[in-house]
């Protein structure tokens, strides 16, 4: 009897031992930053020049400390580590930002697009890069709750009310070189990543963010630079 209780007890033992032989025990061996500073968390849309500019820090050195390959990419949710800064600050998004964020990393083949009249209204408003006066788009003046339609065939890289002035917002990219914009939505109807169709209902015409008025501010960007949508709307 006492045998057998001995040679449960070794066996036991052994299997226990091996037991935990066998559980991985991760330990995180990044250095902790030495520097006063604080972590910004990312959130959507948001890029590494972006937040280095607000906090105004150097790019290089934020990449380098946290250990970034690629400015250009970082994820929702990665905690920057910002050095010499005492306070998270508010990272405004930018038309560009989202523009920028979206081109594709591999070649995609796009049709080329053919614009089409995104709504039935009233021009009030024109294009012009006249300093001082910049308008980048066109205003269509139309009754609230119109359907806004896409001016051409796309995948939907913004859906939201985040950037400055612009209110509900659509944002559209047809090609490595075209994405148009839709602004001052009443509501929008379409989610981030959704493919559209030329024509589809995209959104109702509302005057939300800087508006006088219902109406839609649309743009026709060509490679991130604004230019006159009358020259390409059929």
């Amino acid at each position: 009897m006492v045998n057998h209780i001995l040679w449960v007890l070794f066996v036991s033992t052994v299997f226990l031992t091996q037991g935990c032989a066998k559980q991985k025990v991760v330990i995180d061996r990044s250095p902790l930053p030495s520097r006063s500073g604080i972590y910004h968390i990312v959130e959507k849309h948001q890029t590494l020049y972006r937040i280095c500019k607000t906090y105004g820090v150097d790019i290089k050195e934020v990449a380098s400390i946290n250990r970034i390959a690629d400015q250009s990419r970082i994820k929702v949710g990665q905690r920057i580590f910002i050095p010499g800064v005492r306070r998270a600050l508010k990272v405004e998004v930018y038309i560009e930002d989202v523009v920028e964020t979206s081109i594709p990393q591999e070649k995609v083949v796009y049709k080329k697009p053919i614009f089409t009249w995104p709504v039935e209204g009233r021009l009030v408003d024109l294009f012009d890069e006249t300093e001082g006066k910049r308008h980048m788009g066109v205003d269509i003046s139309s009754p609230a709750g119109t359907p806004i339609k896409a001016s051409a065939s796309g995948k939907v890289i913004y859906s939201g009310n985040t950037i400055r002035g612009y209110g509900n917002m659509v944002i559209l990219r047809h090609s490595e070189e075209f994405v148009t914009i839709y602004a001052h939505n009443e509501v929008n109807l379409v989610e981030e990543g959704e493919w559209v169709e030329r024509g589809q209902i995209i959104g109702k015409v509302g005057q939300t963010g800087r508006a006088s008025g219902p109406h839609l501010h649309f743009e026709i960007r060509k490679n991130d630079k604004a230019v006159d949508p009358l020259l390409f709307l059929k």
